[in-house]
């Protein structure tokens, strides 16, 4: 803890160590400032403190009030509760914390009107532009692949040129695979979560009927 406080002393966010247990145990509130100075302390991101674990990294979580665990399946963390009204699965919530994908339908209030189906690539095409990096700065990790594909790209596009295609063919083609590809990537990301679903009922079915026998 008196690393921690001393460590945030040093950012021009100075908090007590008796003050950091009091974040901990949730006895006092946490502003985006001591997030933002808790995060870089820490040397984790402001998204891992508000949302704990990404999936698949947690074994139980410490704070009720943030995670809501299902009993029946063990320890694994089956929801994210962002808002009183709101609990969604981890990788949805993550998946929107990074600017992936908006979160659909579900946070809609009844007075508002639906998303036409036709226009869900338009709205994710523009929640990722408001939300996430391009594809040019993505970190490190992803800079050998991206580059490869790059170069692929450029190869593809110098051959297509090469055999007689024209720009204006070429950039629809460009436009036809995007499309085609971001519509699959929506099927696939509606696939799971009905996977998902249909898995968590298979559970409790077999759960209720456990008790019945």
């Amino acid at each position: 803890m008196r690393e921690l406080s001393q460590r945030l002393s040093k950012l021009g966010r100075p908090i007590l160590p008796s003050g950091i247990t009091k974040l901990e145990q949730a006895q006092r509130r946490i502003d985006v400032d001591d997030l933002m100075a808790l995060a870089v302390a820490l040397e984790v991101t402001p998204t891992r403190l508000l949302l704990g674990p990404p999936p698949g990294a947690v074994e139980r979580p410490d704070n009720d009030e943030l995670y809501e665990v299902e009993e029946v399946s063990g320890s694994d963390v089956r929801f994210l509760r962002l808002l009183p009204e709101l609990a969604l699965e981890p990788w949805e919530v993550w998946s929107w914390a990074l600017g992936e994908f908006p979160l659909g339908e579900i946070w809609r209030l009844s007075d508002e009107n639906s998303v036409r189906f036709g226009d869900h690539q338009e709205a994710e095409a523009r929640f990722r532009a408001e939300n996430a990096l391009p594809p040019n700065r993505l970190t490190l990790g992803h800079a050998e692949g991206v580059q490869e594909a790059m170069t692929d790209v450029d190869h593809a596009v110098k051959d297509a040129l090469d055999e007689g295609l024209t720009e204006e063919q070429i950039q629809q083609l460009v436009t036809r695979a995007v499309t085609s590809w971001r519509r699959e990537k929506r099927v696939d990301q509606e696939n799971q979560k009905r996977y998902r679903r249909l898995e968590r009922g298979a559970e409790r079915a077999h759960e209720r009927f456990d008790r019945e026998d």
